[in-house]
């Protein structure tokens, strides 16, 4: 009876001992602070220990003379993979600038059925949706003038999963540095900047057709003109949409 005893905990002991582990991965989203950026620190790998792979990019719209306060421009973070288990992927990316290391920007969600929120909207990751895909697509809104220098952060996860214990997991890590651009009212427009918002006079030199809306997303104007006064609409903030570009303004 003693020897029937004994064998029931030492089956519970092995049992634990040999039970497979789960996967530290998650599925469903990043936790956040996950990056690698000078102020996250943390990145996946210290729950992964995953494998080097085949590296990934951030790709954005904004322009080589840089960033301008207040615009907002899409983003794109993608996965070089093929070295995979076929386990789901994952991402976060977040911006911060250059001097202090500090969040810079607002993200913006623009697929929200694969990408999400984390790190208090400081920073976008996949959704249980968006994991089984290697591209995510976003947008992010320039921060005020004067901020400086940018650089986004990506870390990213290809998972081994369902083989558990995080094995066949793959890491990659990229980033990605952008200037402020001088913005000067008297720049000569062009096909990539077809309008300019004067904020000291509130008027609008367009070439080309610009469509504004409140933050509700409600058309209040649409003009041609080469100036435009707006100083006749209610202050507060609105957005300026062309074919090559987007801005957020504010009347005051």
């Amino acid at each position: 009876m003693k020897k029937s005893l004994l064998i029931i905990p030492v089956s519970i002991v092995l049992g634990i001992f040999f039970y497979p582990t789960t996967s530290n991965s998650n599925s469903t989203g990043s936790v956040g602070g996950k990056t690698g950026s000078p102020t996250d620190g943390a990145n996946c790998t210290q729950c992964h220990g995953a494998q080097q792979g085949q590296g990934a990019t951030i790709t954005t719209d904004i322009p080589s003379t840089g960033y301008e306060p207040g615009n907002i421009y899409n983003i794109t973070a993608t996965i070089n993979s093929g070295l995979g288990t076929g386990g789901p992927n994952g991402f976060e990316v977040t911006c911060e600038e250059n001097t202090n290391d500090t969040k810079a920007g607002s993200f913006g969600t623009s697929d929200p059925i694969n990408t999400q929120f984390t790190n208090n909207s400081k920073a976008v990751t996949h959704t249980a949706a968006g994991n089984s895909l290697n591209t995510w697509n976003l947008t992010w809104e320039a921060p005020i003038a004067g901020t400086g220098d940018i650089t986004f952060y990506g870390a990213f996860i290809e998972a081994g999963y369902p083989i558990g214990n995080n094995q066949g997991d793959l890491f990659n890590s990229t980033t990605v540095s952008f200037n402020e651009a001088i913005v000067n009212s008297t720049i000569n427009l062009s096909e990539e900047n077809n309008f300019t918002f004067n904020s000291a006079n509130n008027t609008i030199e367009s070439m080309k057709t610009v469509s504004m809306y409140d933050i509700s997303g409600k058309l209040v104007l649409s003009t041609n003109e080469k100036f435009t006064t707006i100083s006749h609409l209610n202050k507060g903030v609105y957005i300026l949409k062309s074919e090559n570009k987007t801005q957020k303004i504010i009347i005051k």
